[in-house]
């Protein structure tokens, strides 16, 4: 399923603070005339945080702005918030548009509806109790066991163009914007990639499409 959240931008977009002729803001974001609500001081130090920390929230994408975050394994600083959109700029300086609304579709807690019945009391035969239902089944999962990382390592986009992806990536050693192991699990429409450190990450299916399955 494709995914039409995420809009790619230039590597050249930057952000500039707004010149002031009164006392310097001493907060980190500055108002532009448009409404919009700029980040003028980038901060990657702290690890980033996953969005769903954030899309959850009733104040999103505020509660975000010049949060280091985690987008499907795409990381970087809320540094512009403008219309329905949010622009993220990664350390190597690419930025990055996504559309909020979507975001909290996706990441943000499920709509619970509240239904109020009124009902006419009346008397009913005793019935035998209905068994308890069966729990739902597990969701489907694809796992290697025993990763090999003797075999050469491939950029995630060698797979991600393919119609068979993400089962055609499944076992191999991939690189994901620098970060390279082996694909040991996809369940969930997402991909958990293993280092040779053991350490996992779980990227999303559809945004790595988005972001490498282009001819």
């Amino acid at each position: 399923m494709k995914n039409p959240f995420a809009i790619l931008a230039e590597a050249s977009d930057s952000i500039r603070p707004m010149k002031s002729s009164t006392a310097p803001d001493i907060t980190r974001t500055t108002p532009t005339p448009s409404g919009r609500r700029v980040v003028t001081e980038l901060n990657f130090d702290s690890p980033p945080k996953p969005i769903a920390e954030f899309a959850g929230r009733p104040d999103f994408p505020e509660c975000a702005l010049g949060e280091h975050i985690d987008i499907g394994g795409y990381a970087g600083v809320l540094v512009e918030i403008v219309n329905h959109s949010i622009k993220v700029k990664s350390p190597e300086g690419i930025m990055q548009s996504f559309n909020f609304p979507r975001l909290r579709q996706i990441y943000g807690p499920d709509p619970r509806r509240e239904v109020n019945e009124v009902s006419i009391p009346v008397e009913q035969p005793r019935s035998v109790p209905r068994p308890p239902e069966p729990p739902p089944p597990a969701p489907k999962r694809k796992v290697i066991t025993e990763p090999n990382f003797d075999q050469k390592v491939k950029a995630i986009r060698v797979f991600a163009s393919r119609p068979d992806f993400p089962e055609c990536a499944l076992g191999e050693y991939v690189d994901i914007r620098g970060y390279s192991g082996v694909v040991v699990e996809i369940a969930n429409q997402s991909l958990t990639v293993m280092s040779r450190e053991r350490e996992r990450r779980r990227f999303d299916e559809s945004l790595l499409r988005r972001l490498y399955g282009r001819p």
